[in-house]
């Protein structure tokens, strides 16, 4: 699908002022479709947007009045006006208001390192930037930590005719109890139903996996999956310290760095579900008794890892400290890594995975490049085999 970006500026500003037709929203979803990249874009500027002051509500908003003020900014006979441009009004004070919601939000980005949170008539977008986490308590009373490079969305009504909210990335929940009104995580391929329980969703674009874990109550785990045009869906229960892994295909896995991001529509007021194609699941696994502090402690302030790939672990690295690691040697994907930390820095982290393997690192601002220590490689070789 081709698009130029003045097209979709003028899809975005009519989606945030209600005025999109059926065909226009229809092509605005396809290009939220395309990449994550796409929808993160939306996701900002429609942030940004509030944040300036404005409400996604057409009643609210006099395009005529706020095109008025923009235009008088602008030398004279510099911009020829003609009723044809009517559509970039809405393009235009999109752009002033985008400055000034970057200046703010740089602001509060520096100095409170707040979770970002956007209240609209129809929905709420809360995210946690990378290099940072997120703790924040939904209308119901149920608490959400958000782990690096996520992002939730509930609609206005949540806690009152609905529990439902959408998922993208990591997230742990301590839902309160309501039995009349079930608790839905909605991500790419999987719903976990709750009733009052504590369990953590990872569900990465990504990541070769997703993963939930349970911590104490019952939920249920729907799997969507898709094949030849058909949607089905199965179900599990899982129970306290049970974990549900669904592994997907090698060309879906993180260090493939090939994963297509999977759709996540957010243009619709309500939660919409998606699929993943059968032919990307490789595998599901329950298994029971796990410690699930390995899988939850990424929000306390002791973080644990065990026998952690060391081509998985880097995505995690990347996320927790807004890095871009790069593999100088492939090699070094299978060596494993454990540890506990508790307020590490970059240069901690980087000089414990050193001492942990043989590896050398180059640290150069957010750009990390990992790789093989030759010299040590031999004797870290002997003393696995020692331990075998």
């Amino acid at each position: 699908m081709e698009n130029n970006k003045s097209d979709i500026d003028s899809l975005i500003a009519g989606f945030l002022t209600h005025s999109l037709n059926e065909e226009e929203a229809q092509r605005l979803s396809r290009w939220l479709d395309e990449d994550v990249s796409h929808r993160k874009e939306f996701s900002r500027l429609r942030s940004t947007w509030i944040v300036a002051g404005h409400e996604e509500d057409e009643k609210k908003f006099d395009p005529q009045q706020n095109w008025m003020s923009i235009e008088k900014r602008i030398k004279p006979g510099s911009f020829m006006w003609n009723s044809r441009f009517a559509p970039w009004w809405y393009a235009a004070s999109l752009l002033v208001c985008f400055a000034l919601g970057a200046v703010v939000t740089l602001y509060f980005s520096r100095e409170t390192q707040a979770p970002q949170a956007t209240m609209a008539t129809t929905a709420t977008t809360v995210s946690a930037p990378l290099g940072s986490k997120s703790n924040i308590i939904l209308p119901d009373g149920s608490t959400v930590w958000l782990n690096a490079g996520s992002e939730i969305y509930y609609s206005s009504d949540f806690g009152i005719e609905n529990r439902n909210l959408q998922l993208t990335g990591e997230a742990f929940f301590d839902v309160k109890s309501d039995s009349l009104n079930p608790f839905h995580v909605h991500t790419s391929g999987m719903t976990v139903k709750a009733l009052g329980t504590r369990f953590n969703i990872k569900a990465y674009p990504d990541d070769p996996t997703m993963v939930a874990t349970l911590e104490e109550g019952i939920i249920d785990v729907e799997i969507q999956t898709s094949s030849g045009g058909k949607i089905t869906s199965q179900s599990v229960q899982l129970k306290p310290k049970e974990q549900l892994v669904i592994q997907k295909t090698l060309n879906n896995a993180i260090i493939a760095k090939s994963a297509p991001d999977p759709v996540q529509k957010i243009v619709q007021k309500t939660v919409q579900k998606t699929a993943i194609r059968q032919s990307d699941i490789k595998q599901v696994i329950i298994t029971p008794n796990v410690k699930t502090e390995l899988s939850t402690s990424w929000k306390d302030s002791k973080w644990i890892i065990r026998d952690e790939p060391l081509g998985l672990f880097a995505g995690s690295l990347e996320r927790r400290y807004n890095l871009h690691i790069q593999f100088a040697s492939e090699e070094l994907y299978e060596y494993n890594f454990s540890g506990t930390f508790e307020n590490e820095t970059v240069e901690q982290m980087l000089t414990a995975l050193s001492l942990a393997a043989p590896i050398n690192y180059k640290l150069d601002k957010n750009h990390v490049v990992l790789s093989l220590n030759q010299k040590d490689k031999e004797k870290f070789n002997k003393i696995l085999k020692s331990k075998k």
